[in-house]
């Protein structure tokens, strides 16, 4: 037994590493989701119009925070239905208006990936 004592040593402290590795790598992802998120959720309250403060934002503002709901993917399942809300209250508009271009640009998009 005492000649297996430096392998099992060994694998022993390959496998503590392969498990620290492992775990700060799953922290890591978690933390870069979580921030992912926030950052989504900021963007959707640019989409409402509105600052966190509660600060109105100009049009331009609002159209740049739609397209930028595009670069989420992951959370389309949240963005296409207030996206699609936003159409029907904008359908008086011409489609080819700021606000509402920008909204069928990024359903479209957001569509390509489901």
């Amino acid at each position: 037994m005492k000649e297996y004592l430096p392998y099992i040593t060994a694998v022993v402290s390959v496998a503590a590493f392969c498990f620290t590795a492992f775990k700060y790598m799953h922290s890591q992802r978690i933390a870069q989701a979580n921030k992912r998120f926030e950052q989504f959720i900021k963007i959707f309250e640019w989409v409402a119009g509105r600052t966190a403060e509660g600060n109105p934002l100009v049009d331009t503002q609002q159209a740049m925070a739609i397209y930028q709901l595009g670069e989420f993917p992951e959370y389309r399942h949240m963005s296409l239905p207030i996206i699609q809300y936003y159409i029907e209250q904008s359908s008086g508009d011409p489609d080819d208006s700021l606000f509402r271009a920008a909204l069928l640009k990024t359903k479209a998009r957001l569509s390509d990936y489901a």
